[in-house]
């Protein structure tokens, strides 16, 4: 617990707070059903988030071996991942969104405003919750890269199961597989990735994944 107590980390992590929050403002004024101030959720996603970049600063490179913020661009890596990150966009606009945006209409934005609002708040947050900060957890937990891997990947798929299962109305059983099976697949693609070229490379895969919502808004 030393290493969150470092002066180091604790300055990187209230600055990546600082700039993933507040790239979460834009959605959080738009939620109407929110029950609280803008301010106030705001200061809880600060705290939140700030916890969860204490850990990545604190424990990735310590226990992981290489540092989670990786300045180098290389272009095969670089290349293979917009490739899988692109064919992966394609595969779920045409053959999943149109079974999920009838259950959850919220999660499709219906303006160019709303698509930026919605990309701000998905890069903000999502990597950080589902992927920097657990790895960086159970990587100080096990001690064990595998384990650590594995432990993230349930922890999405845990997420999940927890989404699905206050969704009303309930998915069918098969598209439930079919998010199961990709969250996971999705998972151990974005460990390897972020543990190759870092969180901007996760970054640079989850916005092309979500610009995939901006097809939609040009067929209109």
């Amino acid at each position: 617990m030393r290493s969150l107590a470092n002066p180091d980390v604790l300055g990187r992590a209230i600055l990546a707070a600082l700039i993933t929050s507040l790239a979460c403002v834009p959605r959080l004024t738009r939620w109407v059903e929110r029950g609280a101030p803008v301010f106030d959720l705001w200061l809880v996603l600060l705290f939140a988030m700030f916890v969860m970049w204490g850990f990545v600063f604190a424990w990735h490179q310590k226990y992981g071996g290489r540092p989670a913020l990786v300045l180098e661009f290389p272009p095969r890596l670089w290349g293979a991942a917009t490739l899988c990150a692109a064919v992966a966009a394609l595969a779920v606009h045409f053959f999943l969104d149109p079974q999920l945006r009838p259950l959850t209409p919220g999660d499709y934005p219906r303006t160019w405003r709303s698509l930026l609002d919605l990309g701000l708040f998905s890069l903000g947050l999502e990597p950080l919750f589902l992927c920097f900060a657990p790895y960086a957890f159970f990587i100080r937990l096990a001690r064990k890269q595998d384990a650590a891997l594995v432990l993230t990947v349930g922890f999405g798929v845990f997420v999940l199961a927890m989404k699905l299962g206050s969704a009303n109305p309930m998915p069918s059983l098969w598209l439930m597989v079919e998010l199961m099976a990709l969250r996971v697949l999705a998972g151990f693609a974005s460990l390897y990735f972020y543990l190759k070229g870092g969180v901007l490379l996760i970054g640079w895969l989850a916005l092309i994944l979500h610009l995939r919502l901006a097809l939609d808004l040009l067929a209109r």
